[in-house]
């Protein structure tokens, strides 16, 4: 065991050492293209599904698209989904008495994780009805494990689903990840691991999160 103490939080996303920012940047890119855009996140868990959304929610913005974020799971209600919606489309005073407008001009981003434990089944009808709105640019993200087919057959049916599964980058990229959140959390390039300690563990796991978790149990 080492005994310094470097505190890597594998089970809480960060979307600071996000490693699949290429495929985040085209759904932005897609999304302001684009309207009805619908994008399903998947992979195992704890291979940076919920960081990707985390990602996007953060740096949407600076490409000028609104982004809303939903953390899916049973206990999610069609009243908080639509509360997050509802204020995050809202116009600005101007556009609403000068303009007559209903809703934002810029191009919504809905981010949902977890969708595959959704039970109320009002939160897909909403969302079908706000991608169907002629005046709202909104696009949606689901992330799931697996695609869950009773959604697509009863609220996604006939629409274009663009498919990105998440997997692990090369070494080198997980590499530069682990020496970042390393140094982020106080400790110097690999220390106190040593790199070959940290490749051999990178080597030897199938997710990001299991990366973190046998760093963490090797301090």
């Amino acid at each position: 065991m080492l005994s310094e103490e470097i505190f890597l939080n594998p089970n809480e996303p960060n979307p600071g050492f996000m490693v699949h920012k290429d495929e985040a940047r085209k759904v932005i890119l897609k999304a302001i293209a684009g309207k009805s855009e619908c994008f399903w996140i998947l992979g195992k868990t704890g291979i940076g599904k919920t960081t990707f959304l985390l990602w996007l929610n953060e740096f949407a913005p600076v490409y000028r698209v609104v982004p809303i974020m939903i953390h899916g799971g049973e206990n999610l209600t069609l009243d908080e989904v639509k509360t997050k919606v509802e204020q995050a489309i809202r116009p600005s005073f101007f556009s609403r008495v000068f303009l007559r407008k209903k809703v934002i001009e810029r191009p919504v981003l809905l981010l949902i994780d977890e969708v595959e434990y959704i039970k109320d089944e009002r939160v897909f009808q909403y969302l079908i009805s706000k991608l169907d709105d002629d005046e709202l640019q909104m696009s949606v993200v689901l992330a799931s494990v697996e695609v869950v087919d009773e959604i697509v057959k009863n609220y996604l049916r006939g629409r274009d689903i663009e498919k990105i599964y998440l997997e692990m980058p090369p070494v080198e990229a997980l590499m530069e990840m682990v020496r970042k959140r390393i140094e982020a959390a106080g400790g110097e390039g690999f220390k106190p691991f040593g790199k070959q300690m940290v490749r051999d563990v990178i080597e030897s796991s199938t997710t990001i999160r299991e990366i973190l978790v046998k760093l963490e149990e090797a301090l």
